[in-house]
């Protein structure tokens, strides 16, 4: 007997391109449970000719190894001088882990001595670099969308970022060239602008919470970097993570007044410039983290119990932004995440995501350099063991649609 041929369109009686544009209104959530549907499906969301209209989420994490030489390319002298190459891993969002480009093309600049990732934001990558005879205070970048390969360098701004070196000059040197350290951030939302911005913060201290000196901010539009004129006095807590939503950085910060710590969320736009404070979800507040997920503020939070034991992380959303309502999600307690009673952030973990579409948590345990999920609706789960520093691991919600503002194609 005949069988009929099973079709291998995903909807026979649509045009994928059809089916494509219907898809691209879905969440990303929606779209990922949409490829169990059939392997015709599948084949046809993975699509990367049609991925630059569907919505993407969190594929995994890029590890960025560091940077070494290799011998190739001349210098001005005659001689030939080594390109810089920089290494990284593609880890899956199940701790798999596969080989990704190296970034070589970007080694190949003229006179570029040293590379480092410094942060990732909706699909682009900002690298750092310092050029053969710089000193430590200058510094450009290069904004990168590995899936596309194009990248744009950035001119310097005068300012050296925190992650960069591994070689940081004593803040107490009477070195002339002495200006400080900067934390440098990406804005990139796609879905509002093509065009990126960089937020540099300067502090002459080098500690967890520093007060911040200066602001300078520059954008993929006008290609200038500005001065925000910043009079704020808050202390900022760099390592608590970041979260962009409706277009604004929003960092963990801490005010004292009269002895009095108050800690805030601070929105920051595009141009550097203060544009809200929000109030945290208790007034005793330790902030481990500030993320974003589902198009809300998150802010992770740990306790104390009543022998000032850190012993519990809480997980908070910003569930009304107007009205600074904060709810409440789940607090679970260390034992369960990491096997200890009592864990501090930075020294035995460090959050690295949360997701963006999911009830899933991403930490990193520091004393066995392992990258952990917590799905608050299962369960704990060690992925793999990573073999280097939070530092140095940054998410991709990889972003398929080329961009005018990034110039040059690999």
């Amino acid at each position: 007997m005949d069988h009929p041929k099973r079709s291998t369109a995903a909807a026979p009686s649509l045009p994928d391109d059809a089916l494509v544009e219907i898809l691209s209104r879905l969440p990303a959530k929606s779209l990922c449970r949409f490829k169990c549907v059939s392997r015709a499906w599948r084949d046809l969301i993975a699509d990367r000719l049609r991925c630059n209209r569907l919505p993407q989420t969190l594929e995994g994490f890029y590890v960025f190894d560091g940077d070494d030489e290799t011998q190739g390319g001349s210098s001005d002298a005659g001689g030939v001088s080594p390109d810089r190459v920089v290494h990284g891993r593609f880890i899956n969002a199940l701790g798999k882990s596969s080989p990704l480009a190296s970034f070589s093309f970007m080694g190949k600049q003229p006179g570029i001595e040293e590379f480092g990732l410094l942060r990732s934001c909706n699909g682009l990558l900002l690298f750092g670099h310092r050029r053969a005879g710089d000193s430590y205070d200058s510094l450009g970048y290069i904004v990168c969308n590995p899936a596309t390969e194009q990248w744009v360098a950035v001119p310097s701004s005068g300012w050296k970022p925190l992650p960069l070196f591994d070689e940081l000059e004593d803040p107490g040197s009477d070195s002339d060239t002495e200006i400080g350290w900067a934390c440098t951030y990406l804005i990139f939302n796609p879905a509002v602008s093509k065009h990126f911005q960089l937020v540099e913060f300067i502090s002459d201290d080098y500690v967890s919470v520093v007060s911040v000196e200066e602001v300078r901010a520059y954008s993929s539009e006008t290609g200038v970097w500005c001065d925000s004129h910043w009079s704020s006095d808050y202390c900022m807590s760099f390592f608590a993570g970041s979260a962009v939503v409706n277009g604004m950085l929003h960092l963990s910060v801490s005010s004292f007044h009269n002895d009095t710590r108050q800690d805030l969320i601070l929105a920051v736009d595009g141009q550097g410039k203060e544009c809200r404070s929000l109030s945290s979800p208790q007034k005793c507040f330790d902030v481990a983290f500030v993320g974003e997920s589902q198009g809300l503020v998150h802010c992770l939070s740990q306790h104390k119990d009543n022998t000032r034991q850190m012993t519990e992380l809480s997980i908070w959303v910003l569930q009304d932004y107007d009205a600074e309502e904060w709810v409440l999600k789940q607090s679970v307690d260390f034992f369960k995440l990491f096997g200890r009673m009592n864990c501090r952030v930075e020294f035995d973990y460090s959050v690295v995501a949360i997701h963006p579409d999911r009830n899933l948590i991403f930490f990193f345990q520091q004393w066995d350099l392992k990258l952990k999920s917590y799905d608050m609706d299962r369960k704990v789960c060690t992925l793999c063991t990573l073999g280097v520093g939070p530092q140095n691991i940054f998410p991709l919600v990889p972003y398929y649609a080329e961009s005018s503002a990034l110039a040059n194609k690999h």
